[in-house]
């Protein structure tokens, strides 16, 4: 079952919407939902943040890396992320070449496996799920704990 979570969260880009970005003579920079007629204007994903709060909204944003190769790792890594209600962007590097780019430069190797965790300038690698959960703990990213309801008699 998390293994198709995983699978559709690869398959569509969840959270994004697309966003074009150009200049124009004078080097100002617009944005719109369409590409401007006659301008050379670059496709850009932005991410949109969800309704949910998350306890530490002065964080940087943080960056999933996962491959369709990973597996368990990669679904308990979305998993907890998911449980802490982060607000994340889920990147694959083997989708495209500026991800898998920008995958080298942040890790500096091809063969670091995913799942990779990019919290502003810190980088979590290797999956290790004590010492991921203990860094989101310290960035305040806690576990949200479940109310309890009362049972219907």
């Amino acid at each position: 079952m998390k293994i198709l979570l995983l699978a559709s969260l690869l398959a569509m880009p969840a959270l994004a919407a697309k966003v074009y970005q150009w200049r124009d003579a004078d080097g100002r920079v617009f944005y719109s939902d369409q590409p401007a007629p006659g301008q050379n204007a670059r496709e850009r994903n932005i991410h949109v943040p969800s309704n949910t709060v998350s306890p530490a909204q002065d964080q940087p944003a943080m960056v999933l890396y996962v491959s369709p190769e990973c597996g368990q790792p990669c679904s308990d890594a979305v998993e907890m992320l998911d449980s802490r209600k982060i607000n994340y962007e889920l990147k694959n590097p083997s989708r495209s070449e500026p991800q898998m780019i920008e995958f080298i430069n942040l890790v500096g190797s091809l063969s670091v496996r995913t799942p990779v965790l990019v919290m502003g300038k810190k980088v979590l690698s290797p999956w290790d799920k004590l010492i991921w959960s203990a860094t989101l703990n310290k960035a305040g990213y806690t576990v949200q704990e479940k109310k309890n309801t009362p049972s219907a008699k």
